[in-house]
């Protein structure tokens, strides 16, 4: 599959070969153990701009991380015919078919147009969701930082009365709390709840046990 008749590299035996031209570039731009983005997301964003993107271009894939998003670009745009509209409908056309059906063999990928699904579905229950841009030549997909707030919703968040008497009463009167039992309390989404939560750790208000989904919070 990787060489021909004469034994010479094929392109897609060029892609996986140590003499692949192409290249990746992460860019950190600025500066929980909670996850800023869900691992499918990123999985899936990274596969994409690597099975679809057009090669072609000798140009780098780049992604890109800001403080409240992270970026992947790739090069090649949609496939002609294709819109954005399409792909979140499904709709899926390879533009590099055997490299797909190679990541498909390694259980990579599967065989259908489901990664902007699950990229839309990871991120159910947060407020930001991400977003599909498509130029030509180009294609970018934006994942949100789960965890990021602006100046002006932490200041709301940390001003809120009694916020903050409300969760140390909660604990107070049940031993221990999940993050979610705290966000049903006081009321706010996940994301908000979160950096209440490391503000109120960052001035030793309260302390945490545990990782992950066994994560719980008592008083200091």
């Amino acid at each position: 599959m990787t060489l021909t008749s004469d034994d010479i590299y094929t392109n897609l035996g060029l892609l996986l070969s140590d003499q692949c031209k192409h290249s990746i570039k992460l860019a950190i731009f600025q500066g929980t153990d909670e996850r800023d983005y869900p691992p499918d997301a990123v999985r899936e964003a990274l596969l994409n701009a690597i099975i679809h993107r057009d090669y072609c271009f000798s140009g780098s894939t780049f992604i890109n991380l800001y403080s409240d998003r992270i970026e992947f670009v790739s090069l090649g745009g949609l496939i002609s015919g294709l819109s954005i509209d399409a792909i979140m409908m499904g709709a899926s056309q390879s533009r590099n078919e055997k490299l797909a059906a190679l990541f498909y063999r390694m259980r990579l990928i599967e065989s259908y147009g489901t990664g902007i699904g699950k990229i839309m579905g990871s991120y159910s229950g947060y407020l930001r969701k991400p977003t599909f841009e498509n130029a030509d030549g180009a294609f970018r997909v934006i994942l949100p930082n789960c965890h990021y707030k602006s100046e002006s919703e932490t200041q709301k968040t940390e001003t809120m009365p009694g916020t903050f008497e409300s969760v140390l009463k909660y604990i107070h009167e049940h031993g221990s709390a999940t993050r979610k039992d705290l966000e049903q309390h006081i009321g706010l989404g996940t994301t908000r709840t979160i950096m209440l939560l490391k503000k109120m750790l960052t001035d030793n208000m309260i302390a945490k046990i545990g990782n992950g989904k066994t994560t719980r919070y008592l008083l200091k």
